[in-house]
């Protein structure tokens, strides 16, 4: 059975700081407060749920959000449910969140300013509601009488949902990244041990020919090195930024552009190999067969696949 049900509040000034806890025979330190208002607040300004672990304890916590993002009925709330080493946090990351309204729809909203808002000033304003709303919710979690409404589970965390989203797109992105600079390495190779064992003059000449298809390849790979820094630079900007919806925006607006780079590279890489391809098909030996081969394979795979609405 869960250890206890804990409500905290957050101001500028005074970071996270505990109101209240239910029942009263469980310790919860400062740094363990601090360390769970942390990590809502590294997760994003919006209303979120998280899972940690303290210690001998598993946690399940759910943040209200701040008053300046999307937040849920109160803002600046903490309502975190301490549990037994042995149970599974995830059991409770739903009705948790379902189950804050018993609590904090009996605050009122008042609007603070954030630079000289104390603590004192919060517990004012919410009044000992809470020592009665606590136990209650507290209740509700452990005899599971918290209906499960997905609907209004969206609701609540539809900032962090929307979010969660972007971060898959940018780990799909990473690894396709990685997937075609893998298939460049194996085009450099191939046309470095072709260059190695070319003799003839007239070949050479040939194949100087294609240079200019090269430096544009070349061009291409630091066209991606800097896409991958900005990727970097953006996935800085994302765990600080204020605005949740302009980093959307401006996430997916770079992740098209990069699309259209890596069509266009593709293309020029088509007509470089079949250009390539054009030059080898004279020869008829078992080098220079098996090369023709392995361009030929190589085109097949060539194409861009990653869409994205």
């Amino acid at each position: 059975m869960p250890r206890g049900l804990c409500l905290i509040g957050w101001t500028n000034k005074e970071g996270f700081f505990l109101i209240s806890k239910y029942p009263e025979d469980f310790e919860l330190t400062k740094e363990e407060i601090m360390r769970i208002g942390s990590l809502h607040r590294m997760r994003r300004l919006d209303a979120n749920v998280i899972t940690l672990k303290l210690k001998d304890l598993n946690v399940v916590s759910f943040f209200s959000g701040l008053i300046t993002a999307q937040y849920h009925i109160a803002p600046n709330f903490v309502l975190s449910l301490l549990l037994e080493k042995h149970e599974n946090s995830m059991d409770y990351v739903k009705t948790l969140p379902l189950g804050s309204k018993i609590v904090l729809s009996e605050f009122p909203v008042k609007r603070f300013d954030a630079r000289t808002t104390t603590f004192r000033d919060v517990l004012s304003n919410i009044g000992q509601t809470y020592t009665q709303t606590l136990p209650a919710l507290y209740d509700a979690l452990i005899n599971h009488q918290i209906e499960i409404n997905e609907d209004e589970l969206a609701i609540i965390l539809a900032a962090e949902r929307k979010a969660s989203a972007i971060e898959r797109e940018y780990e799909q992105l990473k690894d396709d990244l990685q997937n075609k600079e893998s298939m460049i390495q194996t085009l450099n190779s191939m046309i470095k041990e072709y260059t190695e064992k070319i003799k003839s003059e007239e070949t050479m000449a040939k194949f100087k020919a294609t240079l200019e298809s090269k430096m544009k390849i070349e061009e291409l790979k630091s066209a991606i090195l800097s896409f991958q820094k900005k990727l970097m630079e953006k996935e800085t900007a994302f765990k600080k930024e204020q605005e949740m919806n302009e980093l959307h925006q401006e996430t997916i607006t770079l992740l098209l552009d990069h699309k259209l780079v890596m069509q266009q590279r593709d293309i020029e890489i088509n007509e470089f190999l079949k250009s390539l391809l054009a030059v080898l098909t004279p020869y008829q030996d078992e080098f220079h067969l098996e090369l023709i081969d392995r361009i030929q394979d190589y085109l097949k795979h060539i194409e861009w696949t990653p869409e994205m609405d």
